[in-house]
């Protein structure tokens, strides 16, 4: 019963969005007021209707009703009920339920908080959020129905997929989806700023905390997939240029330079544009990556669901490009902006360069995982673009990001003297000349890392020194000066959030691109041992203890307690196992790491042989902990970032 309203309510939610698209339309066209209020109230009753939809779908697993095909094959009567709640978006049809939540969330937020301060343009925003939602929904109701029938009804379902039980299943798939999903709000302003007309800089300024959301979320959702890999694939690494990985990273970054770029049409009302380039390219990366993940057309490990929804996406890609560049087409006489006198060295030449650095990459993500589909689809070959294509690309290119992140904080709007330059630049560099050496003379590393371990140092410095000087109690109006030293520190911290936080995120990325230096010394042994022996790599010597076996609630986990040594000092027991699952006929490989700042000692289980040996695959990677720790730095930018509000031109 439960799930005929929530497939009713999906259904009615299908009407609902139509009406609300036509009464938008209608409103516009006769100047009603009252069409358009009641579009947007129904921009509510959407939103009720779908969690409505989604809630039907989470108790059903949650009661394991196998008379849903979408359960029955995501769920099992064994599965933790942790699992079965996530397991709603373990699949297809259920993520693209997941979205629409997320969209009808949003839609409903944009309908009521921007009803005073975008009054021109709201109604076509609406209409763009409203057809995306129209198009998730068709799909729900037709192709991906996750509320359809299953008969005859089986007593046990397929269980869920053994690498998707993993933690960062709560929290890795619906930070991507929120990423991707908020990306479609500046796009939706984008586009109703065009079919209005209406091509100020409000919509950028409406839109910034939702750029900065969007952004946000998709860089937490690409780390967290990361860290899920690293430790549930067991192959000691944390990111492989896998299609799925890639799809995910190409809409980052054209969203890190449309992040960038609006501030350059916030300051200097140029680049307007390339803006609205930058923005159609990056939700239409979203749309492109859930392609990827979910057509089944490209072979990855991380692509768990795959349907024939496929086509569908691509009609929706070429829809989008077909409007979007069209509008921008005819509306471009509109957005060309003055010529601005600048010097060479300015922060608009700086973040135009960046952006080109951005788009670059991008394309170059682009062409490596979609090329081997077309040579395959247009001349019948079977093409495999490997790691080492990316890697020999993107060093270089990441080289010159991560510079141009750090010059830039140096460089003025307009012009920069070169006097004032070398000035800030001279003893960074010395610094680096200095540091790089150093590394060169004791490791003789790779001249990418290098490179990159250079200019992190020289942007990391400039970084911190930014930040040292955002933060002086003398910054503050002359009204604080009588008040104590520490109340004048906070309202110095919390002064000027928008640059404070940018300044925090670029410290982390400058500390993940040092994590990321790390990854050249990765080292990695297999060995096989018996009872009692000692097997040494690095500065470890790992004693094999005892086998262990234990069963969980639906799996046989089958271990090696290893012992780990340093100095002839115990410092820990490592257990790597095979995870044995009823609805897998392979076995799952559970590592074992210990962490630490400098490095990583990371085990997998190869193998428990016959004649009572074990072999185990070893890895040491250095630094893999500066990757994860750089989340923390992300938070506290993002929420500094937050902090700032913008001037709202609040139309009467």
């Amino acid at each position: 019963m439960i799930v005929d309203i929530g497939y009713f309510s999906l259904l009615c939610a299908l009407v609902l969005a139509a009406y609300t698209v036509i009464t938008l339309y209608a409103g516009i066209r006769r100047n009603s007021h009252n069409l358009v209020l009641s579009a947007r109230y129904s921009s509510m009753v959407i939103l009720i209707l779908v969690a409505a939809a989604y809630f039907s779908l989470t108790f059903a697993f949650i009661r394991d009703d196998f008379s849903i095909r979408f359960v029955a094959l995501h769920s099992s009567t064994d599965l933790p009920l942790f699992y079965k709640v996530t397991a709603v978006w373990g699949g297809m049809e259920g993520s693209l339920l997941l979205w629409e939540l997320i969209l009808a969330f949003f839609i409903a937020i944009i309908a009521f908080r921007y009803r005073k301060t975008n009054r021109e343009i709201l109604p076509h925003t609406l209409i763009v959020l409203n057809l995306i939602s129209l198009f998730l929904l068709f799909l729900l109701i037709g192709w991906s129905n996750p509320l359809a029938g299953e008969f005859p009804v089986s007593s046990e379902g397929n269980g869920l997929n053994p690498l998707l039980q993993n933690p960062g299943m709560v929290f890795h798939p619906p930070s991507l989806y929120l990423g991707y999903v908020a990306f479609s709000i500046p796009f939706a302003f984008a586009m109703g700023s065009l079919m209005r007309g209406k091509l100020g800089n409000q919509w950028i300024v409406s839109t910034r905390r939702w750029t900065l959301f969007a952004w946000f979320f998709l860089t937490i959702g690409i780390i967290l997939g990361g860290g899920w890999a690293y430790v549930e694939l067991g192959w000691g690494g944390y990111w492989a240029w896998d299609p799925v990985e890639n799809g995910s990273l190409m809409p980052w970054l054209t969203g890190t330079a449309f992040l960038h770029s609006v501030i350059v049409q916030e300051k200097r009302n140029s680049l307007r544009i390339w803006n609205m380039v930058l923005i159609i390219a990056t939700f239409t990366l979203s749309i492109l990556g859930t392609f990827i993940t979910r057509s089944g057309i490209l072979n990855s490990v991380h692509s768990f669901a795959k349907s024939n929804i496929g086509p569908a996406f691509l009609i929706f890609i070429v829809a989008i490009l077909v409007f979007s560049v069209g509008l921008l087409f005819y509306r471009q006489s509109l957005l060309v902006s003055k010529s601005q006198t600048a010097g060479i060295f300015c922060k608009e030449n700086s973040f135009l360069l960046n952006n080109i650095v951005f788009v670059v990459m991008c394309f170059t993500v682009l062409y490596g995982t979609v090329f081997p589909l077309l040579a395959e689809g247009l001349a019948d070959k079977k093409l495999s673009i490997q790691a080492p294509f990316f890697n020999t690309i993107m060093a270089p290119i990441a080289v010159l990001m991560v510079f141009l992140m750090g010059i830039t904080h140096v460089l003025g709007w307009k012009k920069t003297s070169l006097v004032l330059l070398r000035k800030n630049v001279l003893v960074p560099s010395l610094l680096t000349i200095v540091v790089m050496a150093v590394i060169f003379y004791l490791f003789s590393p790779p001249w990418q890392m290098e490179l990159l371990g250079g200019v992190s140092i020289f942007a990391g410095y400039l970084v911190v020194r930014e930040l040292i000087r955002s933060r002086r109690t003398g910054d503050l109006p002359a009204e604080h000066e009588r008040e104590s030293i520490g109340s004048r520190l906070l309202k110095s911290l919390t002064k000027d959030g928008r640059r404070k936080g940018g300044l925090i995120i670029h410290l982390g990325i400058v500390i993940m691109m040092i994590g990321i230096c790390g990854s050249f010394f990765n080292r990695e042994t297999t060995f096989t041992f018996g009872p009692g022996e000692e097997n040494s790599f690095g500065r470890y010597v790992m004693k094999f203890k005892e086998t262990t076996e234990t069963q969980s609630r639906n799996s046989r986990n089958v271990g090696l307690a290893v012992e780990i040594l340093q100095d002839g000092k115990s410092v820990g027991v490592l257990t790597p196992v095979k995870s044995y699952y009823p609805t897998s006929q392979q076995p799952m490989t559970e590592v074992a790491i210990q962490h630490s700042l400098i490095e990583d000692l990371y085990i997998s289980l190869a193998s428990i042989n016959s004649d009572g040996t074990a072999t185990l695959n070893v890895y040491i990677n250095p630094l893999v902990s500066f990757i994860w720790g750089s989340v923390i730095f992300f938070i506290i930018g993002f929420i500094y970032s937050m902090s700032y509000k913008p001037i709202q031109l609040r139309q009467k």
